[in-house]
C-alpha cells in the first residue's frame, strides 16, 4: 500500500528523541467526508508527519499503528513497510490491505487518495471512479455505480493538487488510488491489482495471484510512481533479493530517497518499498 501497497508501498520508526503517536477514527471529520487530522479525524499532527521512526531497528512500539510499531504484527516475516499489506504508516492493519482505520476506504465508486488515511475526496483533490481502475471499457461492464461510470472521465488528468499532495505519499509500484503492482512473495510473480478493500475485500498476499480476488487494474498515470526491479526499483511484496546483480541496492523513483535497515528516513517520512515516502502531512 505498498505501502507496499502495501511492501509499499512502504518502515520500522523512532527518530531518535522524537516518537510520534498517530491517533484517529478516519471516519470522522468536517463534513466533507476526508476524516481530516482535525483532532477527532484520522490524525493528531504534531508536526512530523504521522510517523515513529526507529531507525529499522524492528524494536516493538506500543500503541502505535501496526505499520509503523516496528513488529511483525501478522508472523510473516515482514515488518511494517517491508510488508506487502502495510500502505503507510498510519496503516492500523499489518495483515490485510484494510487500513485498519474506522471509516476508510468503504466507497465502492469514487475512488480518493488511497494513502492518506482517510476517506472521500476533497483535502487530497483526487478522485476518480473504480471501472477506471477496472478498465471497463462501456457501463454495461462496470459492476459498481455504473449510472455514474462515464469512461471518458477516465482519460481526465488529476488536479494538481491530488499530483502533488497524494503523489508524495505513494509508495513506488502504485497510483495514487491503490493499483498498485504487487508482487507474489511465494512466486515472485507480479501483477497490477486493486488493494482497495471496499472494492477488494478478499485480496490479500495470499491471494495476489487470483484475479477473482484481487481484480486487475489499469494505473492512472499521472498520480504515482512506478516500480522496475530490472532498473533497481522494487515492487510492493519485493526485497532486494529479488534485484538483478547489477543492482547493488534499491534505487528510488524521482524524489523517494532509498532507505533500508540501517539507513532511516528523515522526520517525516516513512520506509517502504526501499524508499522514503511522506507522512500524512
Amino acid at each position: 500500500m505498498i505501502a507496499s501497497l502495501k511492501s509499499g508501498i512502504v518502515l520500522s520508526l523512532v527518530l531518535a528523541g522524537a516518537l510520534l503517536t498517530a491517533c484517529g477514527d478516519g471516519g470522522s471529520g468536517d463534513g466533507d467526508g476526508n476524516g481530516d487530522a482535525t483532532g477527532d479525524g484520522s490524525v493528531i499532527d504534531d508536526g512530523d508527519g504521522g510517523v515513529v521512526d526507529d531507525g529499522g531497528t524492528g524494536s516493538c512500539v506500543p500503541g502505535v499503528p501496526e505499520c509503523s510499531d516496528g513488529c511483525d504484527n501478522d508472523g510473516d516475516g515482514r515488518i511494517d513497510g517491508d510488508d506487502v499489506e502495510c500502505t503507510g504508516a498510519l496503516d492500523n492493519d499489518e495483515s490485510s490491505f484494510s487500513t485498519g482505520i474506522p471509516g476508510d476506504n468503504r466507497d465502492t465508486v469514487n475512488q480518493d487518495c488511497f494513502f492518506d488515511g482517510d476517506s472521500g475526496a476533497g483535502n487530497d483533490g483526487c478522485n476518480i471512479h473504480v471501472c477506471c481502475l477496472l478498465g471497463a471499457p462501456d457501463r454495461a461492464s462496470c459492476p459498481y455505480g455504473a449510472n455514474q461510470y462515464d469512461p471518458a472521465d477516465c482519460q481526465r488528468p488529476q488536479s494538481q493538487q491530488c499530483q502533488t499532495y497524494c503523489g508524495a505519499l505513494t509508495p513506488p509500484g502504485c497510483d495514487c488510488f491503490g493499483c498498485c503492482t504487487v508482487c507474489d512473495p511465494a512466486t515472485d510473480q507480479c501483477y497490477d491489482i486493486v488493494t482497495n478493500p471496499a472494492t477488494a475485500p478478499m485480496c490479500d498476499e495470499t491471494t495476489i495471484a487470483d484475479p477473482t480476488k484481487c481484480p486487475r487494474c489499469t494505473k492512472v498515470t499521472n498520480c504515482g510512481t512506478t516500480c522496475d526491479p530490472d532498473n533497481c526499483i522494487l515492487c510492493p511484496g519485493q526485497t532486494e533479493e529479488d534485484l538483478p546483480p547489477s543492482c547493488s541496492a534499491a534505487e528510488c523513483p524521482a524524489g523517494h530517497q532509498a532507505c533500508d535497515a540501517q539507513t532511516a528516513c528523515p522526520t517525516g517520512q516513512y520506509c517502504t518499498n526501499g524508499c522514503c515516502i511522506d507522512g500524512i502531512p
